[in-house]
């Protein structure tokens, strides 16, 4: 996921809440905040290879299928032969699809359950979002049928979905309270030593992350066809440029 395609998805969606402000149902538009927010999230949590390949998965035939379990305790014997990030593709366990993902910052895989396309838009935990889904319908009637809106309700709605099976709820609903204000730095270091020798041990750097280094603050930087790691220190406005900094 690219900040291009999270305008994409954001774009209509602020549109909805335009047209809604004006109209009988304006609360609609304040109850979508968390629709047209959570592909930030995603973007700055490390995880939006894994919402990639989420919506990828959802859409049919874009992924390998790499196999159908008849338990969770089969697929976990099947994964177990995978060291590092498992295989991108989508599993059958026990008659649900899901897509294999791999939480960079806990260093483990993740097992990210598909909605059906009648679920898309009605979560496990309707009542308690009730107001938010019910706000993505009524966007939906305000906007056209173009494929672009129709394509951005879609992917807010699975990203919604996402956040709850990657366990990123409670992180986001801090991301909605703390929305205007600086997030905190993933790490933080007392050298830049300390911080290369993380960057060369993690088994998958997560890209665009920030990371404390003394006073100052570093982005990480992964190209996984490569492996090529960067932790990039961006120049106050007051001093001049600097080169990029690999580590090591």
């Amino acid at each position: 996921m690219s900040p291009e395609e999270v305008a994409r998805i954001v774009g209509p969606l602020r549109k909805a809440q335009e047209r809604l402000s004006g109209s009988p149902d304006a609360d609609a538009a304040e109850a979508l905040l968390p629709a047209v927010n959570v592909s930030f999230f995603i973007l700055g949590s490390g995880h939006a290879h894994n919402f990639e390949n989420y919506r990828a998965g959802f859409r049919s035939g874009m992924l390998p299928v790499l196999g159908a379990f008849p338990s969770r305790e089969a697929f976990n014997t099947w994964l177990e032969a995978y060291a590092g990030p498992p295989p991108r593709g989508t599993v059958e366990v026990g008659g649900e699809h899901y897509t294999l993902g791999y939480s960079r910052r806990r260093g483990q895989p993740l097992l990210l359950r598909l909605p059906s396309v009648a679920d898309l838009r009605r979560p496990g935990n309707a009542q308690e979002q009730g107001r938010l889904w019910l706000a993505l319908d009524q966007a939906r009637d305000v906007l056209s049928a173009s494929p672009e809106d129709v394509d951005a309700l879609h992917s807010a709605a699975l990203a919604l979905h996402f956040v709850q099976e990657a366990d990123c709820a409670r992180e986001f609903a801090n991301f909605l309270a703390h929305f205007d204000k600086p997030r905190p730095p993933l790490c933080s270091f007392t050298t830049r030593a300390e911080a290369d020798t993380w960057l060369k041990n993690h088994p998958s750097p997560p890209h665009g992350a920030r990371v404390q280094v003394g006073e100052d603050e570093l982005t990480v930087g992964y190209w996984p066809q490569s492996d090529l790691r960067v932790l990039v220190r961006f120049p106050k406005d007051e001093e001049p440029d600097e080169d990029l900094t690999p580590g090591t």
